[in-house]
This record gives C-alpha cells, structure tokens and sequence, in this order.
C-alpha cells in the first residue's frame, strides 16, 4: 500500500461572497475548468421552500450565470463578478 496521496486535479474554486458590493451582487462566485477552456460563474443564496429535494428553509445556491471567460466582457460599470478578484 502506498503512503502517497492520490493527486487531484483542482478543476476551479468557488467563493462565498460576505462583503457584497451591491445586494444585487452575486453570493457565490468562482471559475472552473472543463476540457480545458475556462468558465466563470455566479450564483445566487435562496432558501429551499420545502417542495422539492431540499426541506424547507434549508439554504441552496442556484446558478444565475455560466460563461466561458473569452466571451465574459464586463459590462459598464458591473461590478458583480471580477475574476482578477479571485486568489488561487
């Protein structure tokens, strides 16, 4: 048996937004890595209603944008997703 720890890749990172700029900003954020091209996200908190999977009141994110990172231009003035914001 070997002692080393198998390698995982890091595919991206998500990060709880707590000091939001604006209410509208996104409460979760990150990028990810697929097939080798990368995506940025942005996702919002919500609270399950109990109807579904989730009870009710338990806490779930709920993605409101995915794009590949070429194509994302922020528009003028946007300040709810900065990927050079993000520590790797």
């Amino acid at each position: 048996m070997s002692d080393q720890k198998k390698e995982r890749p890091q595919l991206g990172l998500a990060i709880p937004v707590t000091n939001k700029a604006k209410a509208e900003s996104y409460d979760l954020k990150g990028n990810i890595m697929i097939d080798g091209k990368s995506y940025r996200f942005g996702a919002y908190k919500a609270q399950a209603k109990g109807n579904g999977k989730l009870a009710q009141g338990q806490e779930y994110y709920y993605f409101h944008r995915v794009e590949a990172m070429d194509a994302a231009q922020p528009a003028a003035g946007d300040s709810s997703f900065n990927p050079a914001e993000l520590e790797a």
